[in-house]
């Protein structure tokens, strides 16, 4: 909760300060879409670091325990903005939950490994 109220308090002051600057795409990337993978790692992480076993060994309890939550946020933004976003907007989001989930699932991998 705290991360996403950050990332839109984030996309807020970075659309009034650098408005110039987002017609690059270059630039969209690094001020919007970079800190949404962000996170969206974070967030995954953080779930997949709370789910222990006996239900952690078993993969599609995992995936649905950490991934619910960032797939219904992409699903309701999807449905709500729908008149409102582009192709590139839509295929971001999706993107920065695919990237953001894949990024953090392996950094879970790797943390569990050391133990």
């Amino acid at each position: 909760m705290a991360l996403t109220l950050l990332s839109v308090l984030v996309s807020y002051a970075v659309q009034g300060v650098f408005d110039s600057r987002l017609h690059s795409f270059g630039w969209r990337v690094a001020l919007i879409y970079v800190p949404n993978v962000l996170t969206m790692t974070a967030c995954v992480l953080a779930a997949a670091r709370v789910h222990r076993a006996p239900h952690r060994d078993s993969l599609p309890r995992h995936l649905t325990a950490t991934l619910a939550v960032p797939v219904f946020a992409l699903v309701i933004s999807l449905v709500d903005g729908w008149g409102a976003l582009d192709a590139e907007v839509g295929s971001m989001m999706v993107a920065a939950v695919l990237l953001g989930g894949t990024l953090a699932l392996t950094l879970d991998r790797v943390l569990e490994s050391r133990r």
